[in-house]
């Protein structure tokens, strides 16, 4: 049945239009529009070139469509970061006064996506992107539904934890991995699109069903599926690499991974991929992923377990809220008041490294913890008060809910 399947798949490509590698477009109007779009919705990020690459991906024969992308392109350095160009889709239609265009984040592309010619794109291709609409149904916050991308039951290396595009970059989108076999195949069944393809490099992105969109750079060896296809969980899309094909830096082979929800970059923080839970840590390349409470740090392997069962998030406190003790260098240990401040007395002690549960916060007595100052002092299970400062919650914001007034100390 493989092979039927295959031909298939490619009639029904075929149908919905001529597929293309990603080209830069000879119209001067569609390139202006595209920079113009991005740039008002994503300045221009430190170090990017001026001039943005708009591509075409596929238009109709008329040239009235077009689907392409607008990327800012970044110039190639050896850094201590992971920097990647900032890239959309777009669709664009061409009209007597001009082409109304919208990027892949913009509710018009809703609309232009109702309107496009009969048949160009294809049926996949359309329920993906309708997935994306911020009216469609979403999972449960922390649930993706997607897996890790690399084979089941093969251990990865997290490289980098949770990060920006760019390093610093809000909101922490992004992860990076590398090890195995360094195939880096489909997190779960998507349409593919290529942009920015030099060098047997290019952005990839993945449109899944589900409301979410994976994105892919450093990959070399590209798979050779066009834009347009729909590529089954498990399909090859590259192998890891320190591929630069718009500029930016790698730390060494691997893919940088990034998830986007309904069009927006969405935070990895707390949301569970192949089995594993993850969480950032108050800097870039931080943080840690948990699993039926084992965790695994960065620089350790992530066994892939998406069967499609993906574990109860390991919750034995109340509210199912969390952090690790982390006392200042030379202290083995964080003490817990009986009130939100430094000067109440010492109720309990955590050890490092010991999980304490934390059933809401206030805002109280401003610390100088390990990662800097802050005014968030959680409450534990026992009653007691630690300071966000001396716990590793994921987050450099709140993760418990405001306490109510009944439980306040004032």
């Amino acid at each position: 049945m493989k092979p039927f399947i295959s031909i298939i798949s490619l009639i029904s490509l075929l149908a919905a239009g001529p597929a293309m590698a990603a080209q830069a477009t000879q119209d001067d109007s569609l390139r202006l529009a595209a920079s113009r779009a991005l740039l008002r919705t994503q300045p221009l990020a430190s170090g990017s070139q001026m001039d943005t690459l708009v591509e075409t991906n596929r238009a109709t024969p008329d040239q009235v469509w077009v689907l392409g992308s607008a990327t800012q392109p970044l110039p190639t350095q050896m850094t201590g970061e992971d920097r990647v160009p900032v890239s959309r889709l777009f669709l664009a239609r061409r009209q007597a006064e001009g082409w109304q265009l919208a990027l892949d984040d913009d509710p018009r592309f809703a609309e232009l996506l109702e309107q496009v010619p009969a048949g160009w794109l294809s049926e996949a291709e359309k329920r993906a992107w309708r997935s994306q609409l911020a009216q469609s149904k979403r999972l449960a916050p922390e649930n993706t539904g997607l897996g890790l991308p690399w084979r089941a039951g093969a251990a990865w290396s997290m490289t980098g934890g949770p990060h920006g595009y760019s390093g610093e970059s809000q909101p922490y989108d992004s992860i990076d991995f590398a090890g195995g076999d360094g195939k880096v195949l489909a997190p779960q069944a998507g349409v593919i699109y290529k942009s920015c393809v030099r060098n047997g490099s290019a952005l990839v992105k993945l449109v899944h069903d589900n409301g979410y969109s994976t994105t892919y750079y450093h990959m070399i060896n590209l798979t050779s599926a066009p834009d347009g296809q729909r590529l089954d969980k498990g399909a090859y899309l590259g192998t890891i690499g320190n591929g630069l094909p718009c500029g930016g830096s790698t730390t060494g082979p691997h893919v940088h991974f990034s998830l986007i929800h309904q069009g927006q970059a969405e935070p990895v923080n707390r949301k569970r991929l192949g089995g594993w839970q993850f969480f950032a840590g108050n800097r870039a390349y931080q943080g840690y992923a948990q699993r039926d409470g084992n965790r695994v740090n960065v620089g350790g392997r992530l066994v892939h377990y998406h069967d499609g069962a993906e574990p109860a998030p390991p919750s034995p406190q109340p509210g199912g809220f969390s952090g690790v003790a982390t006392p200042k260098a030379g202290n083995s240990h964080v003490n817990l008041r009986t009130s939100p401040s430094l000067g109440a007395p010492i109720g309990g002690k955590a050890k490092r490294g010991e999980s304490v549960a934390l059933v809401c916060h206030v805002r109280a007595e401003p610390v100088d913890g390990v990662w800097g100052r802050t005014d968030i002092w959680n409450q534990t299970s026992a009653g007691l008060w630690v300071s966000d400062g001396f716990v590793d919650t994921g987050s450099n914001q709140a993760v418990a809910p405001l306490c109510p007034a009944s439980q306040r100390p004032w």
